[in-house]
């Protein structure tokens, strides 16, 4: 038995979730990892298209992230105080990415900067009702029928699956309830017109619209989506990137929302950690100086191109589509893409099936080219067995409709208005 098999082993015994670990995710037991490469117990390398879940866009150990959290390791780590130079610091080199923000409170997960972002614009309205679509944690608030975690668990909260008649519609109706709307960006989907639509109609009835920008703050662009869209929510709310790979989040917002939402309790033990901190300062002048999202954008480029480019000289219904730094791709047979994916895994390639492919700035030309090779050699393996079931099987706009509902919880009729249709020129 080999070394990661014992352990995996082990994991069930003792930690493993079989659906979460195992079911959807690819079962590797890591034991280090650098830049964009993983190595798991057996030695075997992987070039990784996850980015650690999106929290290091800069690579695995990026030196001065290192660094820096082993300096503030060496002080201490830790203070008594919720305030350090080091939080002071990164607060004041995070705003000037945001021109709308005036404040920011840190926390430690997405998941806890969502929920923070939730209690602060009730408080701050006086309301309850919350409008939201998209992912925004595990929390219980949000774990509504849309994600089948706790179904009606939070009455105050309404999903209204990215349509905006249906959003439209709640704030005639419930007006004098509703405190804000909460929306993730998904950015392979949905245009900026889309998010200005939205933005004016949630002005037009004068609650607080907030964005979950937990992916796309440090991965879309610098500032986040919010500023290449040209809107401007009352609140953001950031993670994954923001320390690179250590656990810290935050909601950015104007400060009238925040003095209003002053009798809110929104502290935490570990707010007196100075390490995530320190590292996140590091990271923050590193997206300055660097441009590691240029980088990401260039990768992605190039992995979208070449991998159309197999789906076209093969003819497989397939398509890697829209943002270079997180994309997708899109299978019209769902056994053909399941064994594709494991094909690449054999072949020392991590992407998730189903999931957004989160590029780091680490990766190089050489893993491109290692990824396109082996991306063609899994595909020729299953299509020695699989063409024949290719025949009257295509790819359609119903199926990145049914994409959109599974992911995130669009309607059926707002994925059909907004998704631009299968074409080069929209990749």
């Amino acid at each position: 038995m080999s070394t990661m098999s014992a352990l995996l082993d082990r994991a069930n015994a003792v930690t493993t979730s079989p659906r979460w670990d195992l079911e959807k995710r690819f079962p590797v037991v890591a034991d280090r990892a650098e830049g964009c490469h993983i190595w798991d117990a057996d030695g075997k390398r992987y070039i990784d298209y996850t980015s650690c879940s999106g929290a290091a866009p800069l690579g695995v150990g990026h030196p001065a992230v290192i660094e820096a959290a082993i300096g503030a390791l060496r002080t201490g780590g830790i203070v008594p105080s919720t305030l350090s130079a080091a939080r002071i610091q990164t607060a004041e080199q995070l705003l000037p990415l945001f021109p709308f923000a005036d404040r920011v409170r840190f926390f430690r997960t997405g998941s806890c900067a969502t929920t923070a972002a939730a209690r602060i614009c009730r408080v701050h309205t006086g309301r309850s009702l919350l409008l939201t679509s998209g992912f925004h944690g595990w929390h219980d608030w949000h774990l509504q029928s849309t994600f089948g975690g706790l179904p009606n668990r939070d009455p105050e909260t309404i999903d209204f699956g990215y349509d905006l008649q249906r959003l439209a519609d709640l704030l005639a109706e419930r007006w004098n309830e509703v405190a804000g709307v909460f929306i993730t960006p998904e950015v392979n989907f949905f245009p900026h017109a889309y998010h200005v639509e939205l933005a004016q109609l949630v002005r037009g009835h004068g609650c607080l619209l907030i964005l979950d920008e937990v992916m796309t703050g440090f991965r879309y662009q610098l500032g986040g989506y919010a500023v290449a869209a040209d809107i401007q929510p009352d609140l953001i709310t950031l993670s994954k990137g923001l320390a690179n790979g250590m656990a810290l989040s935050a909601v950015v917002g104007r400060a009238e929302v925040f003095d209003g939402a002053e009798p809110a309790y929104l502290g935490y033990t570990y707010q007196r950690e100075v390490t995530p901190f320190a590292a996140a300062a590091a990271s923050l002048n590193a997206f300055r100086t660097e441009d590691p999202i240029g980088r990401m954008h260039d990768v992605g480029r190039a992995l979208i191109s070449g991998l159309n480019d197999l789906f076209e000289r093969t003819s497989v219904p397939a398509i890697a589509f829209s943002w270079p730094s997180m994309f997708r791709v899109l299978f019209g047979d769902n056994e053909i893409g399941e064994s594709f994916y494991a094909g690449l895994l054999r072949r020392g390639v991590l992407m998730e099936y189903g999931g957004v492919h989160m590029i780091s700035a680490a990766t190089s030309a050489e893993d491109i080219a290692l990824t396109l090779s082996a991306a063609e050699d899994s595909l020729t393996d299953v299509l020695r067995t699989a063409r024949p079931t290719l025949n009257g099987t295509g790819l359609t706009d119903t199926d990145a409709h049914e994409l959109a509902a599974r992911a995130f919880g669009a309607t059926a009729e707002t994925a059909a208005k907004w998704w631009p249709g299968y074409s080069p020129s929209n990749q």
